[in-house]
């Protein structure tokens, strides 16, 4: 009897041991941060609690990944979130419509912060305020000054994942994307690429995209951006250039419900120098939302929009 009382006794004191004492399974990473040209690592020993998000297309990324509720705040929704998100979205703490005060953005006590290249600028959340208030960052690689494709998103999604440990699960999203862009780029690859202008804004100089991620999308659709090829991400250009490349396609970018795409569309088939060319001749002009063409959980869809509009008859 009293053998069987102190192997019971001993069970029990092993028993609180393991209660008292969880075994932590966090493997601690570090992820590099390429801000103004300066290189900063950040090492994680812990999942960040109370992140926020400055971008609508991270906010979108994080939620995709099951970390909404290591959410503390966000800000600069450009565009509606996506339906399947919109529940926990609307749990979520909006700080600003754009960038918050700092004293705002401290309010929340965050532990993270992500979003814009901007987000880390000398006027809103440089690094030594970061540092200064134990806020660790992440730059997102689809906001680094270098060409930008879905390699770049996926990078973006396996950095997240480590970050917040839902690696499961950012390989999740990123065979998801793989596999529904894959479907789309098979069923254009025969066709002929189409020429498509990116109109961002600007009356005078057209903005547009040429190293930013639209070119690559663009691309896995069947089609070419007219301004791809060169270093910068957005730039200017003239209504010479565009109309000498004659572009097949004009994709005009919705930045949020207050921007006035259908007075940009009026604009550009109003425009007499364009009178000539392709896509305004054949009215193959049409909106696209700023964070259909970001980074995250959106990119497949709108990859086989675009290759609908760019080759409706291969998807017949």
């Amino acid at each position: 009897m009293k053998k069987r009382i102190n192997t019971i006794l001993s069970v029990l004191a092993l028993s609180t041991l393991i209660v008292a004492s969880p075994v932590s399974t966090f493997a601690a990473v570090t992820i590099s941060n390429d801000i103004d040209g300066k290189d900063y690592k950040e090492e994680y020993k812990e999942v960040p609690k109370r992140a926020v998000s400055l971008a609508g297309f991270t906010t979108e990324m994080l939620l995709s990944l099951g970390v909404g509720n290591d959410i503390a705040g966000y800000a600069y929704q450009d565009n509606p979130v996506l339906p399947e998100y919109k529940a926990e979205f609307d749990k979520l703490k909006e700080l600003s419509k754009m960038n918050p005060s700092q004293e705002v953005f401290l309010s929340v006590k965050p532990d993270f912060v992500t979003g814009w290249a901007s987000t880390f600028s000398k006027k809103n959340f440089p690094v030594d305020f970061l540092e200064a208030n134990k806020v660790k960052f992440y730059l997102p690689r689809v906001e680094y000054d270098k060409v930008i494709t879905m390699d770049t998103v996926y990078e973006d999604y396996e950095n997240f994942g480590k970050i917040f440990q839902v690696e499961d699960k950012a390989k999740e999203e990123i065979d998801k994307l793989k596999t529904s862009i894959a479907k789309t780029a098979e069923k254009v690859k025969n066709e002929k690429k189409v020429k498509v202008f990116i109109y961002d804004s600007g009356e005078d100089a057209p903005f547009t995209a040429s190293a930013a991620l639209p070119t690559d999308m663009i691309k896995l659709a069947g089609g070419e951006n007219i301004f791809a090829g060169d270093k910068k991400l957005w730039m200017n250009v003239s209504w010479e250039q565009v109309v000498e490349k004659n572009p097949d396609f004009i994709i005009i970018n919705k930045y949020d419900a207050s921007d006035d795409d259908n007075k940009k569309k009026e604009f550009l088939l109003n425009n007499p120098a364009l009178k000539d060319v392709e896509a305004i001749k054949k009215g193959n002009i049409f909106v696209v939302g700023l964070s259909d063409i970001l980074a995250g959980p959106r990119d497949a869809a709108t990859i086989e929009m675009l290759a609908k509009k760019f080759h409706p008859e291969a998807f017949k």
